[in-house]
């Protein structure tokens, strides 16, 4: 990174608002802050720090309030700044602003576009966050790269080991990765203790777990086994046994139920004996019921149809009377009394079309009339013969010529100066030369009467010229608008023409119209009304004739439709009273009662049969299965050996249950064990594989305890340091001197053989070239993590008293590290550096009156 502007004011000693352009100091790569102590030389960085990161690290009590200057409420920075970030090399501008109350702080970002600057962050934690991560170092590593603590590296140098470790720590911020590593291998070992207690703790609960605990359960199960399977055996015998005697059991109940049910059926043997006898001649029966049955529905049927007969020829009747009734009523008659009624009708509204007619007619002839009044009227003054001649004489009063024309007719009154001119010039020459005044004489007074009068104004004729052509076009536009009112007027009398002609034609139908008017006797409407209440009267009658026409034929069709049924009832009625006596005499019985009641006592004759036949069929089988189930068989099968071999299998069962419930308990009790033996052989590996890394962790803190490993990492910094430190030694010293580390510092002289010898053997430029060679490795190496190569530093103080060579030999030293992207700031109170360096800014103390202030040399 390279500043090149800053600008502050309010911060510290500074009350007014200071300046520093950067770009100038740096142009031969080295300048210096030079000023008393205590003037406000640091507070340079301090700006930049707070313009970067909006704190500034020397506050006085840990409040960035602190650092407002006390004559002001408010502090402001403006820092400007090139870096090589993102690819390519970029410019930016950071604004920040701190308020006294609340520390209220604000902050903005541009970056520089062409030629002008563009916001690319606002806000204080967004612009924070842009510039850690444009310039890639925290504030106290960006503090450590840029303000170099000269005389600090000098001490650094010839100072102890644990000091000189001290300060690499500080500088590197070793303290807290030794801490945080020794809290970590801390907390590590105690994670893995507890993980070893875990495992300890849960080891106790398989303590009662051996071999010999798993291979005794192995045994009990195999014997319980064995004594399952022998009672399974047992079991199974006695369940056969219990099935067998079952069988019995249940067929010597079916004998018995079999032999209840064949003493049933010999009850009933003799009655389907003698409804076998009587099966013949119940079909018989049944026939002569549903004979009698058909006989008497014959007869309700018929006296049915005899009574719809007597309704048909009573509904024939009353239609015949009605039909009588419509036919008495006269339609000529009521036709004659419609027509004369359309008649009167229509004459009535022929004498209201003529009476509109002639009211029209009379409206008409009134308009008309209004209209040959109004034209009348319009022209009644217009005299076109007369205006066209008064238009006529007034433009050929005013001329038709042009302003050439014009002029023509003027000119004799134009050419009057001229023609006096020369009635004077002849005079002249007559009195000069006397033998021409006979002959000139004559022209003289020719001019003379030619120039009498007054000469006119060109100018006003032009006026007077353009008057009449005015007056000309007046006339002109009068002449078209009285042709335009000739033709109006020509129209006008057209129409009076035409209106005369029409008026008379209308006196004329309003005469004939007149002369046919009658007064009405009725009023239309009434009329109208009483011919459409005929009409509807007429039409009504028509359609009640049609209707009573219609009945009678319906109600004579019904009476032949009804005395056929009743003729066929009747036939029917004899039919199945035939066929009853053909059945009763069939069946050898006396009357149908008898037929009926027989048919009662056993029902449907198929039924019966069916009853009868099941009945020699059940009592068959009965019988064959009753021969079947043997008596002798079945007498051992009693309840009480039933009972004694079901508390036999029940005793089998009690036994073999309980062993098999006691085989899965042991059998269970010896999976949890072989599971539990495996988990704690499991357990036992995992606890000597914590016990193992318990250890280890032990080993690593003792390895990291009294600031072992910080010691360790400071010694690795301090072996880079020193390589990196010899590379810019060689270039300050002209590849005379070289720097090595081990435990402590040692400079070898490449011109004496390489010899090395202490540091406290160095002289004060020496030291100076050592220290500064220290300072730029160290300064790179907390550089190295932004990846941004070192552009300036500014190395703070510790110069102390020079002389005349040492001055000479730290302006050399610098003069070599300058470089065109690289510079130097020496901020310092020396006056001997001063007069040495061109570029330079001057700092005052602040007095009562003012701040502190910056001069640039």
């Amino acid at each position: 990174m390279k500043p090149t502007y800053l600008s502050f004011c309010g911060i510290n000693s500074f009350s007014e608002r200071a300046e520093i352009d950067f770009e100038q100091l740096l142009q031969f790569g080295i300048f210096g802050i030079f000023g008393d102590t205590g003037s406000g030389k640091s507070t340079i960085l301090d700006c930049i720090g707070f313009a970067l990161y909006g704190n500034v690290a020397r506050s006085r009590s840990g409040s960035i309030a602190d650092v407002i200057n006390y004559n002001t409420d408010r502090a402001d920075v403006q820092f400007e700044f090139e870096i090589f970030y993102d690819g390519s090399r970029r410019k930016f501008r950071v604004e920040r602003e701190l308020k006294r109350k609340n520390a209220a702080q604000s902050a903005k970002v541009f970056e520089r576009d062409k030629d002008r600057w563009v916001a690319v962050a606002d806000g204080v934690r967004e612009s924070n966050a842009l510039l850690e991560r444009i310039i890639g170092l925290e504030q106290k590593d960006f503090e450590k790269c840029i303000a170099l603590p000269q005389g600090e590296f000098a001490q650094f140098v010839k100072s102890a080991r644990s000091d000189r470790l001290k300060l690499v720590s500080r500088l590197f911020d070793l303290e807290s990765y030794g801490d945080a590593l020794i809290k970590r291998a801390g907390g590590k070992l105690a994670e893995a203790r507890n993980a070893l207690d875990v495992t300890n703790a849960r080891l106790e609960q398989y303590a009662q777990i051996t071999k010999e605990t798993v291979e005794t359960l192995a045994e009990e199960v195999k014997t319980l086994a064995a004594r399952e399977t022998a009672l399974q055996t047992s079991l199974s015998s006695v369940r056969k046994e219990k099935e067998l005697l079952a069988e019995k059991v249940r067929r010597r109940a079916e004998r018995e139920r079999v032999a209840a049910e064949m003493a049933k059926l010999e009850a009933r043997r003799e009655e389907m004996k003698t409804l076998s006898g009587e099966l013949d001649r119940l079909d018989r029966a049944a026939a002569a019921v549903k004979a009698a049955r058909e006989a008497k529905d014959c007869r309700l049927r018929a006296a049915e149809r005899e009574k719809n007969l007597q309704a048909a020829q009573a509904r024939v009747q009353r239609a015949e009377e009605a039909e009588r009734a419509l036919a008495a009523w006269n339609a000529s008659e009521a036709e004659e009394r419609e027509r004369v009624l359309a008649e009167r009708i229509a004459a009535a509204k022929a004498r209201q079309v003529t009476a509109d007619e002639l009211a029209r007619a009379k409206e008409h002839f009134a308009k008309v009339e209004r209209s040959l009044a109004e034209e009348r009227t319009a022209f009644r003054d217009f005299s076109y013969d007369e205006e066209r001649v008064k238009l006529e004489r007034a433009a050929a009063a005013l001329g038709t010529e042009d302003f050439v024309g014009y002029l023509e007719t003027h000119a004799k009154s134009l050419f009057k100066g001229e023609y006096a001119q020369f009635a004077s010039e002849l005079r002249d020459l007559t009195e000069k030369y006397g033998e021409i005044g006979d002959d000139s004489r004559p022209l003289i007074e020719k001019y003379d009467a030619l120039a009498a009068g007054e000469r006119p104004d060109l100018d006003a004729l032009r006026a007077q010229f353009e008057a009449r052509q005015k007056e000309r076009a007046d006339v002109e536009r009068q002449k078209l608008m009285l042709e335009k009112a000739k033709g109006r007027y020509d129209l006008h009398l057209e129409n009076l023409r035409r209106l005369s002609a029409d008026l008379d034609e209308t006196k004329a139908r309003i005469a004939r119209l007149s002369e046919g008017a009658i007064p009405e006797e009725e009023p239309v409407s009434v009329m109208e009304a009483r011919l459409a209440a005929l009409r509807a009267e007429r039409s009504r009658h028509a359609k009640e004739t049609e209707t009573a026409r219609n009945a009678l034929a319906e109600a004579r069709t019904a009476h032949a439709r009804a005395a056929s049924e009743e003729a066929a009832a009747r036939e029917a009625m004899e039919n199945a009273a035939k066929r009853l006596s053909e059945a009763l005499a069939a069946g050898n019985f006396q009357s149908a009662e008898e037929a009926i009641a027989l048919s009662s006592k056993y029902g449907d004759p198929a039924a019966a049969r069916a009853r009868v036949e099941k009945f020699r069929d059940d009592w068959a089988a009965t019988r064959s299965k009753l021969r079947e189930l043997s008596a002798e068989e079945l007498d051992s099968a009693t309840d009480e050996a039933y009972r004694a071999v079901a508390e036999k299998l029940s005793a089998a069962e009690a036994e073999a249950k309980t062993c098999s419930q006691t085989l899965a308990v042991r059998r269970e009790a010896l999976t949890r064990a072989e599971a539990g033996l495996k988990e704690k052989h499991a357990l036992e590996k995992e606890r000597a594989e914590k016990e193992k890394r318990a250890a280890l962790y032990e080993r690593l803190r003792k390895l990291l305890e009294g600031n072992k490993f910080m010691e360790f990492v400071a010694e690795e910094y301090l072996q880079t340091v020193a390589a990196n430190a010899t590379r810019q030694l060689l270039s300050l010293t002209d590849g005379r001197y070289c720097l090595r580390y081990d435990r402590g510092f040692f400079v070898g002289d490449n011109f004496n053989g390489g010899q090395t010898r202490g540091v406290y053997t160095l002289s004060g430029g020496e030291t100076f070239l050592v220290s500064l060679s220290l300072a730029l490795a160290l300064s790179a190496e907390i550089c190295r993590k932004s990846l941004r190569p070192i552009e300036f530093f500014f190395l703070d103080e510790g110069f102390g008293t020079l002389d005349e060579h040492l001055v000479d030999v730290v302006m050399d030293s610098l003069e070599k590290l300058k470089g065109e992207h690289f510079s130097i700031g020496i901020i310092s109170h020396v006056e001997e550096l001063k007069h040495r360096i061109d570029r330079k800014l001057s700092v005052k103390k602040a007095t009562e009156r003012h701040g502190s202030q910056i001069f640039t040399e």
